[in-house]
């Protein structure tokens, strides 16, 4: 079997097509969704300045309506065919796109369209990026998820997905399968933004809205495929469907109510899916509509096991944290050690994991530091630190553990 450059099988596309089906080639159709970085979001995506290939030119099928292409799984070349007709007319647009001069433009669409080209046009790849079975290489997959979020708003809840060199993303939920849900959903373009409405009464989260800087809003909210609970799979809108369900939680002593949902993230690079894998378990709180963020000031900081604080390990600064009440009550903080609410009426000592999730701000997106705090005013200490974790994830928000020095 000839290759050119020891890489690329020298056929036709209906040749390749053939191919497919051989035993001694590693060659497989794939979805259009599922190309190489560099024709997505690479110098070669038209999309980027300077690139040329679309991919919503890219041969189709009753099988592939969205479009295909032939992906060499042992040395990640890739064979894109582009019909005559759409590959002119995206060369022309990519030529008139240069900063060639009038002339020079005239004289290279002339002969251009003076050549007589095949009906499909064969482009071949290269995988620029590839990933390994322990999940590291050039493809990586992160968010910026929230620690919690108060209330039942459009919107009220935005991710922003940061990962990198990824053709698209996969999350998956954490929680059980509801009527109505989707437990794992497919995003075929790498969106940067997702916005969900919570609903606090049905312990749930949808999907509202997405933006991006490459694509409209309507184009990435179409860009899913995902399997509702009993159902089948489906490129329908993803636009009010619920991800997942949220586990309801009461606080320890019974003074205020969240839901905790869960979720993973993955990225999909260059090469077949089964390389990549998810990252690990974030959890996000629910409060519900009316709750009031409270806010305390500290002068020092300790670490967790100084208790005999002989060492302080932070400055001045406060803390914030969600009243048991859904009205401001009080606005007195004395240093107590449960926080649950503003009136602070109660004194407990040494009980775990009896007081308020602890955050650094008061939008309750970053979680505060473990330590032991000396609130202003305060003549004793609080220790600020995770509960016993679960066999399956670690909490992301400390808590008031009930512990003073």
């Amino acid at each position: 079997m000839a290759l050119f450059k020891n890489k690329w099988e020298i056929k036709t596309w209906a040749d390749l097509s053939a191919s497919v089906a051989d035993a001694s080639n590693a060659l497989e159709f794939r979805p259009v969704h599922r190309l190489p970085y560099v024709l997505q979001q690479g110098p070669k995506a038209s999309k980027k300045v300077g690139g040329f290939f679309k991919r919503d030119s890219v041969l189709k099928s009753a099988d592939y309506p969205g479009g295909y292409y032939i992906y060499d799984t042992g040395s990640g070349a890739s064979y894109t065919a582009t019909p005559r007709t759409e590959f002119k007319a995206d060369m022309t647009e990519f030529l008139n796109s240069s900063s060639l001069s009038a002339t020079a433009k005239a004289n290279i669409s002339t002969s251009f369209n003076n050549t007589l080209f095949p009906s499909l046009i064969v482009q071949c790849d290269t995988s620029s990026f590839t990933g390994s079975l322990t999940g590291s290489g050039p493809c990586t997959a992160s968010w910026e998820v929230p620690c919690a979020f108060i209330g039942d708003a459009t919107s009220a809840l935005q991710i922003v997905n940061t990962s990198t060199n990824a053709t698209n993303i996969t999350l998956a939920a954490a929680g059980e399968l509801i009527t109505g849900s989707v437990s794992t959903v497919e995003f075929t373009l790498p969106m940067e933004t997702m916005s969900f409405t919570g609903t606090f009464a049905s312990r749930s989260i949808e999907f509202s809205a997405f933006t991006g800087s490459e694509y409209t809003p309507t184009t990435y909210a179409n860009s899913a495929i995902y399997t509702p609970h009993g159902g089948t799979e489906t490129t329908a809108s993803i636009i009010g469907k619920i991800w997942g369900s949220g586990s309801f939680s009461s606080h320890p002593r019974g003074l205020y109510d969240h839901v905790e949902y869960g979720g993973y993230l993955k990225a999909l690079g260059d090469g077949v899916d089964s390389i990549y894998v998810y990252t690990g378990k974030i959890d996000i709180l629910h409060f519900p509509a009316g709750s009031v963020v409270a806010s305390a000031s500290f002068t020092k900081i300790y670490d967790k096991l100084d208790t005999n604080m002989t060492g302080s390990s932070g400055s001045a600064g406060t803390i914030y944290f969600v009243s048991g009440s859904l009205s401001a009550t009080g606005s007195q903080v004395d240093g107590s050690a449960y926080f649950w609410d503003n009136t602070l009426t109660e004194t407990l000592i040494n009980n775990q994991d009896s007081g308020s999730h602890v955050f650094a701000d008061a939008a309750l997106s970053t979680p505060a530091a473990e330590g032991i705090y000396v609130f202003s005013g305060s003549t004793s200490a609080s220790l600020v630190t995770f509960p016993t974790p679960n066999i399956q994830a670690f909490p992301r928000v400390p808590r008031f553990s009930g512990y003073k020095y």
